[in-house]
Order: structure tokens, then sequence, then C-alpha cells
């Protein structure tokens, strides 16, 4: 790929199709879970390649949580405890300074095993400045617009004076922390996005859609994805 490539700052994926994965080839929806955590590790490792800070994955909504069979949720959750305490330990991430963020409502929502292998991957990795890998787990972009709304009200009953502004706003987010989305990567085939995902940071992202379903999309689609960005250019409104 060439060096020269406009390359974005901060991708964010959606990764659909794991349960039409596992359907596909005749395998129990989780096995299809099993399988595209798989690949985090590797789409993790084109970032390192093409030195883009920042990497986002869209892991469970509130609703995914509430509303799939009990047997799947609980081996999503084994899932989830597995991968964080091996990203916790793991050699790629300590050797290239890749910061761990958690965002949504998973410190309500689930286990105390599960929340402490996730708070250890937090804590083994919050000094790290080079990357950052931010999962979403039981999260949705409504609620956390609601609680945006809630943090402005709060803010403006201690001070009156107080102005509405792009800034505040940022401040009350859950992704304060985190850069505008760039692009946005949603594999599956179904062009859409979901929830409110990340809403007012992917206000202008560029999205990019692939018909493989997320376990079928490999390290060289996501490369392709990245080069199909680099070659469009962004107006803002101009």
């Amino acid at each position: 790929m060439n060096k020269n490539l406009n390359l974005p700052n901060h991708i964010a994926i959606i990764p659909d199709g794991n349960r039409r994965w596992a359907e596909k080839h005749k395998l129990e929806a989780w096995l299809g879970h099993q399988k595209g955590a798989e690949y985090i590790d590797k789409l993790a490792d084109v970032i390192i390649e093409m030195k883009i800070p920042h990497l986002s994955f869209w892991g469970s909504s509130k609703d995914n949580l509430k509303k799939r069979p009990k047997r799947e949720v609980k081996f999503l959750l084994k899932l989830f405890k597995e991968k964080f305490l091996e990203i916790s330990q793991s050699e790629k991430v300590i050797n290239n300074e890749m910061k761990i963020n958690i965002i949504g409502d998973w410190r309500n929502q689930f286990p105390k095993d599960v929340k402490d292998a996730l708070n250890q991957a937090i804590e083994n990795t919050k000094k790290h400045k080079k990357y950052s890998l931010n999962f979403f787990l039981a999260y949705s972009g409504t609620e956390e617009m609601l609680d945006v709304a809630k943090c402005i009200a709060a803010k403006s009953r201690k001070d009156p004076s107080l102005k509405v502004n792009k800034d505040l706003i940022k401040s009350c987010l859950s992704t304060s922390d985190l850069p505008s989305v760039d692009l946005v990567v949603r594999t599956g085939g179904e062009p859409h996005l979901s929830d409110g995902f990340m809403m007012w940071e992917t206000a202008n992202s560029q999205l990019y859609f692939s018909n493989k379903l997320y376990p079928d999309f490999n390290q060289n689609d996501f490369r392709k994805a990245i080069e199909d960005y680099s070659k469009r250019e962004r107006r803002f409104g101009k």
C-alpha cells in the first residue's frame, strides 16, 4: 500500500454478521462470536502496521444483552472475560503501548468476574499513549445522548450562566477522551448504523460497507477499506 495515503486518525468498526456466519456454517450462534473475536487481534495488527492511532469496536448493545437467548449471552460474557484477560497480558498491547478503553454500561450490566477482567485490562494499559483500542460494551448511543442532556442540565443548575456549546457537549460524552471518527466500517452486507453508535463523534465520518460477514472480513479487506477512504475528498460541508 502506498505510504503517501491520506490515512484516517480514528476508525470505528461495526462487526456485523457473526450469528449469520455461524448459521451459514451450521454452527451455534455463539461460535460465530468466538470466530469474530479472533479477528480483533488481526485488525489491530493493521493499525500498528499503518500507524493509525485509534481503533474502536462495537462489541454489544444493551439490547443484545436483554433480547438474545440467555445461553448466547452467557457465552458472550465468558468470551469478554477471556479476551480481556488475554489483552491485559498481551505483549503486542504492552510493546506497542496500546491503551484499552471500554465504553458503555458494562459496569452495571456485567457480573463481577467479567468486570474484574475488563478493569484489569484498563488498569494495565492506562498509561499507554501510542494507540487506543476502544470497545463499546452494553452501549447505547441514544442513551448516551440522553445522558449528555442530563449532564448539561445538572451543570446548568450549578451555573445558570453556563453556555451550551460544542465543547460542553463533548465534555459530557462517554467518548470525551476520543477524537472524532474519520471512518466507520460496517461488515455484514446491511448498510446502516446501529443505535446511534457514537452519534456525536461520527457526525462527519466517511462510511464503508462490506458485504462480507465479520468472521470473513480479513486484514486485506480492512486495508482495502482504508485505501478506499484515502481516495475520498472530505469537504466538511464546503
